[in-house]
């Protein structure tokens, strides 16, 4: 896994991609579950070190408040086993907030901006999220 700034010269919005392999989609998934239905786990390792590197990418515009008047472009890729989750600086907070709902699960992010990307995550890779056990360890 790696955060990394995709495009920030000579454009207005910083623009940014967390890519993954198609092994650490199934750790992504487990993630974006467990904030939005509370059940199953996920690998804390993998959260702590995807907001640590989030952090020391993007800056301390991640700590500010979501806006909701930015137009949402927040959406998954797929470059043959890599995946990309490609976002802008004004979306990082939105998600931010996902991951660290996994404390208070279901409550403080965009329930609806989260769904959205579970539902991606499964359209692009189906034969790893299609029969994932999402149970308690």
């Amino acid at each position: 896994m790696e955060v990394k700034e995709t495009a920030a010269c000579g454009i207005s919005l910083r623009e940014f991609a967390i890519e993954i392999e198609e092994d650490e989609i199934v750790d992504m998934y487990r993630i974006m579950n467990f904030a939005q239905n509370e059940e199953g786990f996920y690998d804390e390792d993998f959260l702590d070190d995807l907001k640590a590197q989030m952090s020391y990418i993007i800056g301390p515009s991640l700590e500010e408040d979501p806006s909701d008047d930015t137009e949402e472009t927040i959406r998954w890729e797929d470059d043959d086993g890599t995946y990309s989750l490609c976002f802008t600086e004004p979306e990082g907070p939105k998600l931010l907030r996902i991951l660290d709902g996994v404390n208070q699960p279901g409550e403080g992010f965009d329930k609806e901006l989260n769904q959205k990307l579970l539902d991606q995550m499964r359209e692009l890779a189906p034969s790893q999220l299609e029969n994932l056990p999402i149970i308690n360890r």
